[in-house]
């Protein structure tokens, strides 16, 4: 059976336009974690994470899909596990470039291995160069012994190589444990760029304020409901798809007279300003009272 994704690879995108924005990078990596989410709850490790084997679709307008493709070299981890041939001298299978320290050192791995996979992808999106080149004999040699040659990272902002150092530790445990643990540490990547804050790795751990938050004049009021969905697809153009929460929340929030602020915050990319805006359109139409939308 053969299926047809519409797109190109990542790699292709890459070689076309160099360098990837920095906010694009990240939307991509969230996506193909969500992916590798997906996966794992397969029990399977992909094994080949590579540009090559992503698929990417810039939508007009913005915004952009992409999608794991080739489980070829997919394993359970149970066969993993039994197999340390999947690493064995002679037998090891994947990309040198974009493996993991554990896939070349004959031992069983799992998704964090695929999740330092990532960490390299997401390295050449914001570098267009992986991060440790030669031959693949020298390549297999820096990717379990040699520091990360962050010097290249200088035109990065700070949060995001605090996030490739994560990702890339040579050391499984010392990594994010599973791909939902990067999900929930990607809006404190995306919120730091956007303030110009510096992050320490300890702040990825942290669960970051996704919901939304009301605020009054009275805080001891129970006030509207606690949280707005972000976990939607992106919204395209002017279209609004599978946000009649989010519409139904901001409804409720409007009609509560204690409610002076609503906040939004979620990672780029998901459609804030485009759910706003229409929710702000549908209530002009009403003859609404003053709302404001404010960027911060």
């Amino acid at each position: 059976m053969r299926w047809f994704v519409e797109g190109e690879t990542l790699g292709n995108l890459i070689k076309r336009s160099g360098p990837l924005e920095v906010k694009l990078a990240l939307e991509i990596a969230t996506q193909l974690a969500a992916g590798l989410a997906a996966i794992h709850e397969q029990n399977l490790v992909h094994r080949d994470i590579k540009p090559a084997n992503i698929m990417v679709r810039l939508k007009e307008g913005g915004g952009v899909t992409a999608k794991i493709i080739d489980l070829g070299l997919a394993k359970t981890l149970d066969e993993s596990a039994s197999a340390a041939g999947i690493s064995s001298p002679g037998a090891f299978v994947g990309t040198p470039e974009f493996a993991s320290p554990e896939q070349f050192a004959g031992v069983s791995v799992d998704i964090r291995s695929d999740l330092y996979s990532l960490g390299v992808r997401l390295w050449v999106m914001v570098t267009s160069q992986t991060p440790f080149r030669g031959p693949s004999a020298e390549v297999m040699y820096q990717h379990q012994h040699a520091p990360l040659p962050l010097e290249r990272l200088k035109d990065v902002p700070q949060p995001v190589v605090v996030l490739l150092e994560k990702l890339l530790e040579k050391d499984p445990t010392q990594r994010f444990q599973t791909p939902n643990e990067l999900l929930k540490g990607m809006p404190t990547i995306a919120g730091a760029i956007d303030g110009g804050r510096r992050i320490t790795r300890q702040s990825l751990l942290k669960t970051p304020p996704t919901a939304s938050r009301v605020g009054t004049r009275k805080p001891r009021a129970r006030l509207a409901p606690k949280k707005i969905s972000v976990a939607r697809l992106p919204v395209i153009g002017s279209d609004v798809f599978g946000r009649e929460e989010d519409i139904a929340f901001l409804d409720r929030a409007w009609a509560n007279n204690d409610v002076n602020v609503v906040t939004i915050v979620a990672w780029a990319g998901v459609g804030k300003s485009t759910l706003v805006n229409h929710w702000l359109r549908r209530m002009a139409a009403k003859q609404y009272r003053c709302a404001e939308l404010v960027f911060g």
